[in-house]
């Protein structure tokens, strides 16, 4: 068994250690221990404050929480209902207008043809593209026949067009014209 020794107290803290040991264990020698082993394990000294106690820190965690919901809400409100109403009406002015003029399309009655007719006019048409397409050919041999080779000393060979502003504009049309 241990050996009991006295240690002298003042009466007040004697009073304070017997009711906080009823609420910590069952002997006076336990409470202590416990009281030893908490100190030396957190490597405190009775003198040291703990900082924040568990009210204060639920306090500032209130107030963090609080400055993150009002944070939130002012972004709601001035970000994201605004966004939404654009949105909305957007999609509301979608949805409302009516186009102004439909198009009527009135199909005509097909006009009933042979296939020597068919064979004729597809005929024609090739012919006619064919001679457009020669034609266009002449004018590309022509213009490419006008350009003029330019040697320069210090800096690259070139090719220029030499025409004049009446006859670039008749050719613009003529081989535009047969594009179209």
């Amino acid at each position: 068994m241990d050996d009991f020794n006295t240690i002298r107290l003042k009466k007040k803290t004697i009073d304070k250690f017997k009711k906080y040991s009823k609420k910590i264990s069952p002997s006076y020698s336990e409470t202590l221990d416990f009281m030893i082993a908490f100190f030396q394990d957190n490597n405190l000294s009775p003198y040291d404050t703990l900082g924040m106690n568990r009210t204060s820190l639920q306090n500032v965690l209130n107030k963090r929480i609080d400055a993150v919901i009002s944070i939130l809400r002012n972004v709601e409100e001035s970000q994201l209902k605004p966004t939404k109403k654009m949105l909305e009406s957007l999609f509301e002015g979608i949805e409302e207008k009516q186009p102004k003029f439909i198009e009527k399309i009135e199909f005509k009655e097909p006009i009933i043809t042979t296939e020597n007719e068919e064979l004729i006019y597809y005929r024609k048409a090739y012919f006619k593209k064919q001679s457009e397409l020669n034609n266009f050919k002449f004018r590309i041999k022509e213009t490419f026949n006008r350009f003029k080779l330019v040697k320069h000393t210090f800096s690259s060979d070139e090719y220029i067009l030499k025409l004049n502003v009446d006859e670039y504009k008749a050719l613009k049309i003529n081989l535009f014209d047969d594009l179209n």
